[in-house]
C-alpha cells in the first residue's frame, strides 16, 4: 500500500510515496464512494475526498484526495499547495526551515480527511515528481507581462523536444510543454484575479483573491513573474536529478532542498535561454548592432554582416524567432531555416547581449540568490 502526496511551492507539486496499511484509512466514510469497498475486494477501485462547497464557503483550504485499490496495493494520491496551507497563498513561497511544520500540517490535514500518518513516513517518503519554482520579483518599472512577451521571443523549437507552445490571457503567461516536462512562466500577481478557468494556479481561493486587493493598495507596483519548471514524468525526474549532481534516493527530505531547487531552476534557464540572450539587448539600432557586429567579426564579409544585422532585427521583432521561421518555413524553399542557423549561431555570444533588459537581470539575481518570496503585509 501507497501514499502519493502532491505539494507545492519552493518545490511547487511533488508526489510522494509512502507505504500504509488497510487500518491507517481511520475514516472510511470521509470518500466517496465509501471506503469500506476496499475492505470486501481486491480489484481495481477509486474513492475521493475532495474540497467541498462549505470548504469553498467558509475559505478553508484542503488537499484533494483519492484512494486507489489495485489488488493488494491501496494508494493515497493527496494534492495540495504547501504554502496555501502554511499561508493561506502560494505568492509566499516556502523555506527550508518550513519543512517539519509543513509535515506536521500535513499530517493533521490528512488525519482530519480520514488516513493517518506518523510523522517520519512523511519525512522519508519517496518522491516521483516534484515542480521546482521560483517567484522573482521585477523592478525598474519594468512589467511581467513585458518580460513574458519578450522571453516568448526564443527558439523555442530548437529546445526541450517541445510538442506545443501556448501564449495565454494577452502575454500574461507562456507554456512550454513537452511530453515529459514542462516549463511556465506567467504574472503572478493578475493571475490572482483570474477565475479557475483562465488562471494559471487553477485553485485561486478566496484568500489568494483578496491578496490582490492588499497589493493594489499597500504594494502598488508590485511585479512577481512566476518561474516554474513541472518534472511530471519519473524518468525525466530521474535524469534532471542526475544531470544537476544529485545521486542519493530522492525523499520528501532530501529534496525540500533549496541548493538542489536552485540548480534544476538554474539548469532550465540556462538551457532555455542561453544562446537567445541577444533578444533581450536594449540595441534595436541598425547601425550600432552593424558597428557591434564588424568589432566581434572584423575578418567577416560587408555582406554577411549586414545579414546578420537583418537577423538579428527580424528574431527582436514582435513575433521573434516564432513569427521569423513561419515566414521562412512558408516559402518554397523549405530547409532554409537550417541554412540560417550557422550564421544566428553567431549571434548567440555574450558580446551581443550588452546592454540588456533589466528583467533580465531581475530573473538571474533572483535564481542567483534564490531567497524565498514572502509578501510583508505589515510594512
Amino acid at each position: 500500500m501507497y501514499l502519493i502526496i502532491k505539494l507545492k511551492n519552493m518545490l511547487d507539486t511533488i508526489i510522494l510515496e509512502v507505504t500504509v496499511e488497510l487500518k491507517d484509512i481511520i475514516d472510511k466514510s470521509k470518500f466517496r464512494p465509501n471506503a469500506m469497498i476496499f475492505e470486501h475486494f481486491k480489484g481495481f477501485g477509486k474513492c475521493t475526498n475532495n474540497t467541498t462547497a462549505e470548504d469553498r464557503k467558509r475559505n478553508t483550504y484542503r488537499p484533494k484526495l483519492t484512494l486507489m485499490r489495485r489488488g493488494e496495493m491501496i494508494i493515497l494520491k493527496t494534492e495540495f499547495s504547501a504554502p496555501k496551507m502554511l499561508f493561506g497563498n502560494n505568492l509566499d513561497e516556502v523555506e527550508e526551515r518550513d519543512f517539519i511544520g509543513l509535515v506536521d500540517k500535513l499530517q493533521d490535514c490528512i488525519r482530519m480527511m480520514g488516513v493517518y500518518l506518523r510523522p517520519e513516513q512523511i519525512e522519508k517518503a519517496k518522491v516521483i515528481g516534484f515542480h521546482p519554482s521560483k517567484n522573482i520579483v521585477i523592478t525598474n518599472k519594468y512589467t511581467s507581462s513585458f518580460a513574458i512577451r519578450e522571453l516568448s521571443k526564443i527558439n523555442l523549437n530548437q529546445k526541450m523536444d517541445i510538442e506545443r507552445v501556448s501564449f495565454r490571457n494577452e502575454g500574461e503567461s507562456i507554456q512550454i510543454y513537452s511530453n515529459r516536462h514542462s516549463v511556465v512562466f506567467y504574472d503572478k500577481i493578475q493571475d490572482l484575479t483570474k477565475p479557475d478557468k483562465r488562471a494559471i494556479d487553477k485553485d485561486n481561493n478566496a484568500l489568494q483573491k483578496s491578496l490582490f486587493e492588499f497589493i493594489k493598495v499597500d504594494k502598488k507596483g508590485l511585479e512577481v513573474l512566476r518561474f516554474e519548471i513541472r518534472l511530471s514524468h519519473s524518468d525525466k525526474m530521474k535524469e534532471v536529478l542526475s544531470e544537476v549532481g544529485f545521486s542519493q534516493e530522492p525523499t520528501f527530505r532530501s529534496i525540500f532542498n533549496k541548493n538542489l531547487c536552485q540548480k534544476i531552476v538554474k539548469l532550465y534557464w540556462e538551457r532555455l535561454f542561453f544562446g537567445n540572450l541577444f533578444l533581450f539587448s536594449t540595441y534595436n539600432n541598425p547601425q550600432k548592432v552593424l558597428e557591434m557586429i564588424l568589432m566581434k567579426y572584423p575578418k567577416t564579409r560587408i555582406r554577411t554582416a549586414v545579414m546578420l544585422v537583418g537577423l538579428n532585427l527580424l528574431c527582436k521583432d514582435d513575433d521573434g524567432f516564432r513569427g521569423f521561421r513561419k515566414i521562412i518555413d512558408n516559402y518554397k524553399t523549405k530547409n532554409n531555416w537550417h541554412s540560417l542557423r550557422r550564421y544566428l549561431e553567431k549571434l548567440s555570444d555574450g558580446f551581443f547581449t550588452i546592454p540588456i533588459h533589466g528583467f533580465v537581470d531581475d530573473i538571474q539575481r533572483g535564481i542567483k540568490e534564490f531567497e524565498a518570496f514572502k509578501l510583508n503585509k505589515k510594512s
